[in-house]
């Protein structure tokens, strides 16, 4: 009996180490995990001839849980946001137009390829981190005709690009309610455009 019982506390005692290292690595694993982010570095609206098109390159760094998503099949849908402002002392800024669009980013097991569609324009793509480069760079996009505008008046620019969690499966929108993993949006980049009216 009494060997029983030491040889209990010894297992009693190995389970609790490792069952503490086990709950250390895991901390540390989440603890030091690379955040997602995204940042806008620049952003230039260009005049052609009867509108103006905006250009825009940003970083996309994806967190763990979001790589290991996609590469299990889940695409990622991002909302590209764009807005110009006329800004107003006491009241509310002036709204001259909201646009946006969506672009996913997802990987095709079969043919071990990232695969990104914007407009309805499918590009392929051998790893990720040249998907992630093509989809980080926004061009000749139109986003507001020159009617629109009025000479002398102050414009604001903004443009925020952001995981659209509303296109992600159902089971996983329960999970990515609220969660850290799941929510990832750019701050929004705001400038004062030179319009040559």
């Amino acid at each position: 009996m009494v060997y029983f019982m030491h040889s209990y506390k010894k297992i009693k005692f190995s389970l609790f180490k490792a069952l503490t290292l086990l709950s250390a690595l895991l901390f540390s694993l989440n603890l030091y995990a690379a955040p997602g982010s995204i940042h806008i570095k620049n952003a230039e609206l260009i005049p052609l001839e009867e509108r103006y098109t905006l250009n825009s390159d940003f970083d996309l760094t994806l967190n763990n849980v979001l790589e290991d998503a996609l590469m299990k099949g889940v695409p990622l849908t991002f909302l590209v946001e764009f807005q110009i402002t006329t800004p107003r002392t006491y009241w509310f800024d002036d709204e001259i137009i909201t646009q946006s669009y969506r672009v996913s980013l997802s990987y095709h097991a079969l043919s071990r390829q990232f695969l990104i569609i914007r407009n309805k324009n499918q590009s392929s793509f051998n790893n990720l981190q040249q998907a992630k480069e093509a989809l980080s760079k926004i061009k000749d996009w139109a986003v507001i005709d020159k009617s629109l505008l009025k000479k002398g008046e102050p414009y604001q620019a903004a443009l925020r690009v952001r995981l659209d969690q509303s296109k992600l499966p159902k089971p996983i929108q329960v999970e990515a309610s609220g969660s850290e993993n799941w929510t990832l949006v750019s701050e929004r980049h705001q400038w004062t455009p030179a319009f040559g009216l």
